[in-house]
């Protein structure tokens, strides 16, 4: 099973943690990070222009026992490869366009084909990934111009025939300055293993590919020690597919954190069965309410990080991204 280390930067970054360290994540403003940039771990440096009033955080993923092989890619590295009884992993992080000048189109394209290249020089290839992460930077100008490089990329790869990863998609700047910059983790069964892996339905929403944005609500790997699910960053939206409760920051966050837990009802699971998790606020005004809601719902303040980001819409105000785990 994987673990996590989260909160403020330095302290998180300095913190000692038992098992292998595979995959970082820092967040704050460009000063904070530029000081805080490790080379050793295959790392997602994001920045915004301000920090909104909030601390710079790092969320760092840890293997509690095994081996971890490094991916290197243009000389750089952005992976970590690792195993268990049942599956071999690879998990990427960082991985931006090969020309960070291209259009913001071309970019994504670049971003998904590199993330392609990669998982191939590994013995994998795109049908094993299981979650993504897409931060872009000014999302709102040209989210739909990148869901139609996914589409396009999806579609020439057969992956809509299959299993559609669980993706978070978010605004973001990051430090090489590029429109687009991926994490990835994928998952390859050994020969005879009881491992699988499923696409899950959200109760209270339609699917996203109904709407033409192309990944699952959240998906669930199941193992002999256990599962885990994987629920992709998640905002007020109606069945429908429309926004809900536009401009009500306290009844979007009520029906995110609705819907992420009839998901994970699905499962016979709960909230407290949450291993990582990020709140994405669009404005630092929202963060009280979304206290307030930990606190009315018995979790500790400290349940998720906080991240001043732009959703998919502008009429989003708060998304909710979150792993757990139960031992069988």
């Amino acid at each position: 099973m994987l673990t996590n280390l989260n909160g403020t930067l330095w302290p998180t970054l300095e913190a000692s943690a038992n098992g292998i360290e595979i995959a970082r994540c820092g967040w704050g403003t460009p000063e904070a990070i530029a000081s805080a940039q490790m080379g050793d771990v295959p790392s997602l440096w994001l920045c915004n222009p301000v920090s909104g009033g909030l601390p710079a955080v790092a969320q760092r993923l840890f293997l509690a026992k095994g081996a971890v092989d490094p991916i290197f890619h243009d000389g750089r590295l952005v992976g970590s490869r690792f195993e268990d009884d049942h599956a071999d992993f690879v998990m990427l992080a960082g991985v931006g366009p090969t020309d960070p000048a291209a259009p913001r189109a071309d970019q994504a394209a670049q971003a998904f084909e590199n993330l392609e290249a990669i998982l191939k020089g590994q013995g994998f290839d795109f049908h094993d990934v299981v979650r993504t992460w897409l931060y872009m930077d000014r999302l709102l100008e040209w989210y739909d111009a990148l869901n139609r490089v996914r589409d396009a990329f999806f579609e020439s790869r057969g992956i809509f025939g299959g299993f559609v990863p669980a993706s978070t998609g978010i605004g973001s700047a990051n430090v090489t300055g590029s429109a687009i910059v991926t994490a990835a983790i994928a998952m390859r069964p050994k020969a005879g293993a009881a491992v699988t892996r499923a696409m899950l339905d959200s109760p209270l929403q339609c699917s996203a590919l109904d709407y033409r944005s192309s990944f699952s609500r959240a998906a669930e790997v199941v193992t002999p020690e256990g599962r885990v699910v994987f629920v992709s960053g998640t905002a007020s939206i109606a069945y429908g597919g429309e926004t809900a409760h536009v401009g009500d920051p306290e009844k979007q966050i009520a029906l995110t954190m609705d819907v992420v837990q009839a998901i994970l009802e699905t499962r016979a699971m709960t909230l407290k069965d949450t291993t990582r998790a990020i709140a994405y606020i669009k404005r630092p005004e929202y963060r009280p309410h979304w206290q307030k809601w930990l606190a009315d719902h018995g979790l500790p303040a400290t349940f998720a990080q906080e991240i001043i980001a732009d959703v998919c819409r502008d009429d989003l105000l708060f998304e909710l991204e979150l792993d757990a785990s139960r031992r069988l």
